[in-house]
Parts: structure tokens; C-alpha cells; sequence
């Protein structure tokens, strides 16, 4: 049997234009149709509902305007009877010319301190019966005697179906302003309230029951089951909503509560009622677009018949190209934009025949030669995005960073280490913000053992476009493990020479202070000058070799500390009177400074002779510095858990590769050397460190230099 042979299928161009065209036409148009139509018919709902917001917002304010004309003018009844000997009729006047200025007030009576009515007015079209009332028991106004209040509104009741309610002003602890208000005229207006064919307004209590209504016989019944009355007599603010009614009709309602009643004013209106005109609006609309969409589906069809020909040419002339085949050039005229596109394939065929005649062998070769200097090189190479993305790492790298994976970019580089402490490390390194100069941070990590010593260090530096954009840091590994032994090795021998010539320089100070003091005979002066030199120079070694047995000390955590209270202020007044002859040869100012104004520091707990030690050096170190006439600032600030002391001079400054290492053993800036071993800073910074603090320098070259320490205060 003879298998089938798959043919495939192939759409013409032309056809795949007209739907394409099609497409990119009507789709578009049908879709910003739709949309506009959405928006314009939820445009149109949420004006509804603003209307409907609006009326029963417009009614709330109508009553509460009502009772606010009636407070203002209680106001000024109660300014005039709280004056002192107002007689009975003058009363009885003000209380007549309030009740003829409202139709709708029943009564206003005077109600004295038992409430009993003193004073009655009435309207008599409204009070077919008037007598005077003994109110002690009414619950209302016993909860104004009984607070503070002013004024106190009862609860809406009826009296032949008219809506009545009680108002109490207080005019004193004596006596009291009753008003009856009818609020049938209110009552009224809402019933005039009509939108569409059945939209209508309606009033409930608190307790769900209708007490307004355009139909009487809804008066009084419940209607707390409708989902929007449940959501209006809990709301304090104006709202709107859709629900379904007992008849599963869509209905559309706002409501505005009014507090001062205790009800709130309801309006609704069928859902179809009010969006009719939203929805012959949209139908329209669709009409409009099923139209449009067919006008520009036939354009498409006639744009894509004429594109197709001079297509097909171009798509002959891209095969010559995918061929390599660069000669000729196409020579189709359509005066539109599809000749500025045969004109750039004929652009894209001269600039491809010039890439094709270059010699690519060349930048392959180039490439091979950057790879394999990169993998020669003998330190680690990791380069990373700021998100530690891994951009390219060397087989060094991966070496020391004991990772045996290969193909690595895009990977976090942190989640390839084994070792806890390289990782936290490195990551803090790359995510460590680099500074304004783009100076190298340079940290060493520790990797030692219990059985064997390992130290890396790593120099990072951000990578930047020829633009100067940042898009990464590139990372140099270096093991430094021999040289940390070296130092090691280098310093036990440095500390060990150093206590035994201790001894011999002690004897050697012993017998020359013999020959000063005559004892082995008496000197001439050359003999005298002579031993004296000698003298200062085994001083000056001594020194030497006790800063170094400190250090060690020190570096070795056998220092102990004695711990006193120091006054810091004067340890610093001490020191320049120890300089003073320095400081006055050279005409140098010298400055004490205390944050917050105060002329006190309190004392620290700390060990004063290292203190000294340290302020000594730092102010001596600022005075080799300091230039003739130049300034030397102490400033010291209490804060809250410690206390912060600075020195700063106005000399030449400190370079900034130094700053990094000024703290350093035996190190001094290559040009600034006046003196010492070295070792000043070194023995300052673990001083400082073994009270639990930390010294630190700022410096911009020709700006002098400030180092600042502190010392915890809970030592």
C-alpha cells in the first residue's frame, strides 16, 4: 500500500491580506465601539443614580432646612425670655408671632421646671382641641432635664394620618420650649415626587416601617424585607444600589438618611424604566458599527488587492537575498509607502553584500582571543547585574568559589555557594551601593578553619556603558591567603625581637643616665651632648617597642582595661597645655566645641589612660599636620547611648586611597611622613574597639581631615 503523500496547503497571499486588513480594520473599530458604548451606557446609568441621589438628597436637606429655621428662630425667642422680667403677655406675643410665621407649627407652649404648660399658642386649622399639658412623664423631655443637651427631638408619631413631631428647646433650668410640628406640608411634596412612569419617593423609620408613602394603604407597614430600606437605616451617608423586589423586578434606588428623625428618605424607579433611554441609545449605537464594519472590511478587501502584486515581487527578490544573491535591484514604483519599503530592501541587499565581503573571520578569531585571556587570567572574574544576576564568571572563579557548574548567566550568583559566610559576603558586596567617585570596594573575607587558613579578597568596581548608564559590577578574586601568612609570620617575629630588645634598651637607658648623672666620671659638655643624643634615641626605641608590645597586646584582646569615670573635656584641655609650646610656636588656634551649647560633657566610664593615649595622638597627629596660623576644631556631642568626639584640622588632607587603610600598621601617606612608626592610628582603633566603639576618618585633599570616635555609654 502506498502511503499518502501530506501536500500543503498554501493560502494566497492576497486572501491572507484581505483577512489580516480585515482584522486590523474592523476589530479595532469593533472593539472601541463596544467600549464607547460600555462607558457611555455606565455614563449614563451613574447619571441616573445621581439624579435619583440628588432628589432624595434634595428632600433630607428640604426637612433638615425646615427644622433649621425653626432652631434659628427658637434661638432668638430664648436670647429674648432667658432676660429677666419678661412679663406673661410679652411672652405669649413671641410665642404667637414664631407660630403665625409657620403654618406648619401645631403649638408652641412654655413649659416650666415639672412640665406643666405655663403658655399655649395653637393653630387652630391644625389643633381641634388645645388644652394645657402636664408632661413629667414624658420620656422625652425628662432626657432633656435630666442632660445637657439644648435640644431634644421626639420620634415621629401620627394623629389622624398627619406626621407630627415633638421639639423641646431648653431656655433654662426653669423653663422649656414645647413645639408640635405637622409635617403633613413635607409630606406632601414627596408625594409629588415623580420621574418616568412609576418612579416614586417613600420615607421609613428606623425600625423599617413606612411612615410616607404616595399610597396611603402602604402607611405604616413594614418594609424592612426591601434590600435597600436594610442598607438606609444603617448608613449615616447618601447611597445608591440595584436590587430585586419580592416580584423579582430590577429596581434602582438611592437613599439619604436623616438623622435628626431617625428615618431616611427612599427613592426608586424599575430598572428598565430608568435605563430605557441608555438602552435604545446602545441598540443605535450597534446599528451604527455593524455599518461601519462592513464599510471597511469591503476597503480592506480593495486595499489588500492592491498591495498583494507589487508583494509578490518583493517576496521573489527577498528569496534572491536568502540566496546571498546581492546583485540587482527591484524597480517597482506604487507612489505610497510601499515604496519607501521596496526602496529599503534595496538599501538592506547593498549593506548585506558589504557584510558579506567583510572578513567575519577575523572577529571570530578576536572573540576566541578575549576568552582565552579572560580564562588565563589568574584572578577571579565574576561580573553581575545590580540584582546579582550572574553576566560572566571565568574558570577561576567558579574555582574559588567552589562551583562546578558551567552556564551560569542569568543565574543568582549566591545561590551556587556553599559557604554561608562567602555568600551573605558577596551579596552584600554586589547590593552595597557604589560611591559618587566609583572608587573599588575592596573587602577581605575570612574562610579559615579550624584546620587550615584561606582569605579571598574581593575588589568590585560598577560596569558602565560608553553613555556612563550603570548596568552591573564586575568582581576580582584574589587569594590572598600567602600574604595574610606572611603578615602573620612577619608579626610574631616583629613582636618577638621586639620583647627581647626590651630588656637590653632598659639597660642600655639605665647605664647612660649613670654617665649623665657622673657616676662613671664627670663628662666634658661635647661628652655630655653626646650621651644625651644617645639618651633620646634609646627614649624614642623604647617607645617604639612599647607600641608594639601594645598593639600585640591589644590585637591579642590581653589588654586589660581599668575602667573609670572620664571627663573628656578635660583629658583634652590637658593635651594642648601638654602641646602648648608646639602650638604656640606655630601660631595654631585650637577650639573646644560642645553640641547643644552646654559648657559640660558627662563623664564616661572608660579606661583614661588609653583615652589619653588616643586623644594625645589624634590631636598630635592633627598638629604635624596643621599649617602656620591653621586651626585645630575639638568637638565633642553627648547623645543618647554614647558619646561622640572629633578632632578636625585645617591641613593638606588625607588622599582618598588612603582612607581605607590609615588605620592600617605601618602605614603613612607616601609625601606626608613627619615622624613615628606608624602605628598611632592602629593602636587608636583598637583602643576604641576594645571599648566597644568605633573610630572613623573624613577627609578631602586640601580640606584637612576630621577622625571621630565614640564610646558607648553602658560600658
Amino acid at each position: 500500500m502506498v502511503p499518502a503523500v501530506k501536500k500543503n496547503v498554501k493560502l494566497p497571499l492576497f486572501v491572507k491580506f484581505v483577512v489580516i486588513m480585515i482584522l486590523l480594520s474592523a476589530g479595532p473599530l469593533a472593539f472601541v465601539g463596544l467600549r464607547t458604548i460600555n462607558i457611555n451606557r455606565e455614563a449614563l446609568q451613574t447619571s441616573i443614580l445621581e439624579l435619583h441621589t440628588q432628589l432624595a438628597k434634595s428632600f433630607r436637606d428640604k426637612i433638615n432646612d425646615h427644622l433649621g429655621v425653626i432652631s434659628n428662630e427658637v434661638s432668638y425667642i430664648t436670647n429674648v425670655l432667658t432676660t429677666e422680667d419678661i412679663p406673661w403677655p410679652t411672652q405669649e406675643t413671641l410665642l404667637k408671632t414664631m407660630l403665625d410665621s409657620h403654618e406648619n407649627i401645631v403649638s408652641i407652649s412654655l413649659l416650666d421646671k415639672t412640665g406643666y404648660e405655663k403658655i399655649k399658642v395653637y393653630n387652630p386649622l391644625l389643633e381641634k382641641q388645645p388644652k394645657l399639658l402636664n408632661l413629667k412623664d414624658n420620656e422625652i423631655f425628662q432626657s432633656l432635664i435630666s442632660s445637657n443637651q439644648q435640644r431634644v427631638l421626639g420620634p415621629l408619631y401620627f394623629v389622624e394620618n398627619s406626621p407630627r413631631l415633638n421639639l423641646f428647646y431648653r431656655l433654662s433650668n426653669k423653663l422649656t420650649i414645647f413645639i408640635t410640628l405637622s409635617l403633613q406640608t413635607l409630606w406632601d411634596e414627596l408625594d409629588k415626587i415623580r420621574f418616568g412612569k412609576t418612579g416614586h419617593a417613600f420615607i421609613v423609620d428606623n425600625n423599617g416601617l413606612i411612615i410616607a408613602h404616595k399610597s396611603k394603604d402602604r402607611l405604616l407597614t413594614p418594609a424592612i424585607d426591601i434590600p435597600i430600606v436594610k442598607e438606609a437605616i444603617k448608613s449615616v451617608t447618601i447611597g445608591s444600589r440595584e436590587y430585586t423586589d419580592k416580584t423579582g423586578e430590577n429596581i434602582v434606588g438611592s437613599y439619604a438618611p436623616i438623622k435628626s428623625l431617625n428615618c431616611a428618605v427612599i427613592v426608586q424607579q424599575p430598572k428598565n424604566e430608568a435605563y430605557y433611554s441608555s438602552i435604545i441609545i446602545q441598540r443605535q449605537a450597534i446599528s451604527l458599527i455593524i455599518a461601519s464594519i462592513i464599510l471597511s472590511s469591503l476597503a480592506a478587501f480593495l486595499i489588500a488587492r492592491n498591495l498583494s502584486r507589487p508583494i509578490l515581487a518583493l517576496a521573489s527578490f527577498a528569496k534572491r537575498i536568502a540566496q546571498r544573491d546581492f546583485s540587482g535591484r527591484l524597480n517597482i514604483k506604487t507612489h505610497d509607502e510601499l515604496n519607501d519599503l521596496i526602496m529599503t530592501f534595496n538599501d538592506m541587499s547593498a549593506e548585506l553584500k558589504k557584510y558579506d565581503d567583510m572578513q567575519i573571520d577575523k572577529i571570530i578569531a578576536e572573540k576566541t582571543k578575549t576568552e582565552a585571556i579572560i580564562f588565563s587570567i589568574g584572578e577571579g572574574i565574576v561580573m553581575t547585574n545590580h540584582k546579582g544576576e550572574i553576566l560572566l564568571i571565568n574558570h577561576q572563579a567558579r574555582n574559588m568559589l567552589g562551583i562546578e557548574q558551567t552556564g551560569l548567566e542569568g543565574q543568582y550568583l549566591w545561590n551556587y555557594l556553599q559557604e554561608q559566610k562567602l555568600k551573605d559576603t558577596l551579596e552584600e558586596i554586589i547590593r552595597e551601593k557604589d560611591s559618587v567617585s566609583d572608587e573599588p570596594i575592596i573587602k577581605e573575607i575570612d574562610l579559615s578553619g579550624d584546620n587550615y587558613t584561606k582569605f579571598y579578597q574581593a575588589n568590585k568596581k560598577p560596569v558602565t556603558t560608553p553613555k556612563g548608564e550603570k548596568i552591573g559590577a564586575m568582581m576580582v578574586l584574589r587569594d590572598i591567603t600567602l600574604e595574610k601568612e606572611i603578615d602573620r609570620m612577619k608579626e610574631d617575629f616583629l613582636h618577638s625581637i621586639t620583647h627581647d630588645l626590651r630588656n637590653p634598651i632598659t639597660s642600655i637607658r639605665g647605664f647612660l643616665k649613670f654617665m649623665i648623672d657622673g657616676i662613671g666620671g664627670e663628662l666634658n659638655e661635647q661628652q655630655k651632648k653626646m650621651v644625651e643624643t644617645m639618651d633620646r634615641a634609646s627614649v624614642r626605641l623604647m617607645g617604639m617597642i612599647n607600641d608594639i608590645l601594645d598593639l600585640a597586646k591589644l590585637e591579642s584582646q590581653k589588654m586589660e582595661l581599668s575602667f573609670e569615670d572620664v571627663n573628656l573635656v578635660e583629658i583634652t584641655k590637658s593635651i594642648f597645655e601638654l602641646f602648648e609650646p608646639q602650638i604656640t610656636k606655630r601660631v595654631i588656634n585650637t577650639k573646644i566645641e560642645i553640641a547643644g551649647g552646654s559648657e559640660t560633657v558627662p563623664s564616661i566610664r572608660s579606661d583614661s589612660k588609653l583615652i589619653e593615649r588616643v586623644i594625645g595622638n589624634l590631636v598630635g597627629n592633627a598638629l604635624k599636620f596643621t599649617p602656620e596660623q591653621g586651626t585645630i576644631t575639638v568637638r565633642i556631642e553627648d547623645k543618647t547611648d554614647r558619646i561622640d568626639y572629633s578632632v578636625t584640622d585645617t591641613g593638606y588632607g588625607i588622599p582618598p586611597e588612603y582612607l581605607n587603610i590609615v588605620f592600617d600598621k605601618f602605614q603613612q601617606v607616601t609625601g606626608q611622613r613627619r615622624g613615628g612608626t606608624g602605628l598611632g592610628l592602629t593602636i587608636c582603633k583598637h583602643v576604641i574597639e576594645a571599648h566597644k566603639g568605633k573610630i572613623w576618618v573624613e577627609s578631602k585633599v586640601g580640606h584637612g581631615a576630621k577622625f571621630t570616635f565614640y564610646i558607648p555609654k553602658n560600658l
